[in-house]
């Protein structure tokens, strides 16, 4: 590589992370304006206007976002930014997880200033990227990969992309793409499938590739995942809009039998789901052949829940 070409890289990766270190400030201010209630688009933006507001629901998420940024504040102390990667796969659950890792890093790198009074951001690495890992072996949605690509694009993240299971996926990544990384950080919540054991830190088991697992937003729940994104009026995959409330493949993922509008193919958005939410948000997780042939498919008696 001649001296240009590098100059150049090198260039392209500063602009690369001044952009990224942007949109974090981004993310950190409307965290900001959420808390204080500040939002231009208000508590609940127009384009929502469907969403039931809850004022102790959103009490609830104000004080979840705090303990989460802690969480991964202590967690980047712990391990370093350079060895953290995060799972991403253009889930809400993900999204939010995304919204404050990056809010937190503004927080503690670039916001704040140290005791000689100034900024913290030259601890970072001048090449610092961050991973985002979508380990997939299904057909995903076209809604969902123009999302990923999009979202991945908007907040200037480096997106890996693996086709195969997830702990092959994971091993390929460790072992021949980033063998800096250490630890992931992952979206997700107790009340998902092999979620009600974890803790906050955790290494995995069960001969997968070892590294450690950080979950941010263990303890949200499904409504308050909803009223973030509801309340901060962020972009979200589409396909919540059109009654699904847990994205698999599209063999296996159709939109929940219980947002279905009465005498009609349409579908409420998926935070109109709000009893039992946590229980009733995978029931839309069904291979499609069997979908056709149960009862939700062929009643036209309404299950919707307000």
């Amino acid at each position: 590589m001649s001296v240009e070409q590098y100059q150049k890289e090198e260039e392209g990766q500063k602009q690369q992370q001044q952009q990224f270190f942007k949109r974090c400030q981004e993310c950190y201010n409307l965290i900001v304006q959420f808390q204080n209630d500040t939002l231009p688009s208000g508590l609940v933006p127009s384009r929502h206007e469907g969403y039931q507001y809850d004022p102790e629901l959103r009490k609830s998420v104000k004080a979840k976002i705090q303990l989460s940024m802690q969480r991964l504040d202590e967690s980047i102390s712990h391990h370093g930014l350079k060895e953290i990667a995060i799972s991403y796969n253009g889930g809400k659950d993900c999204l939010v997880m995304l919204i404050l890792l990056m809010a937190t890093i503004y927080k503690k790198y670039i916001s704040t200033t140290n005791e000689m009074g100034s900024h913290d951001i030259h601890k970072i690495p001048a090449d610092y990227k961050l991973d985002s890992i979508y380990v997939n072996s299904e057909t995903p949605f076209p809604e969902l990969a123009e999302f990923i690509n999009e979202s991945t694009e908007y907040y200037h993240l480096n997106p890996i992309i693996i086709k195969d299971s997830m702990k092959h996926g994971f091993e390929h990544y460790l072992s021949n793409i980033n063998t800096n990384i250490k630890s992931v950080i992952i979206g997700i919540r107790f009340t998902d499938p092999f979620g009600e054991n974890l803790v906050k830190e955790q290494y995995t088991d069960h001969n997968w590739p070892k590294f450690l697992r950080i979950h941010p937003i263990l303890d949200w729940k499904y409504v308050e995942i909803w009223d973030f994104l509801i309340g901060t009026n962020v972009e979200y995959c589409k396909l919540y809009d059109k009654g699904y409330t847990s994205l698999g493949g599209v063999e296996n993922t159709i939109p929940n039998p219980k947002l279905k509008l009465p005498r009609s193919e349409e579908y409420l958005p998926a935070y109109r789901l709000r009893d039992n939410a946590d229980t009733l948000e995978r029931l839309g997780r069904i291979k499609k052949e069997e979908w056709k042939q149960s009862e939700f498919h062929t009643s036209s008696k309404s299950t919707t829940t307000h």
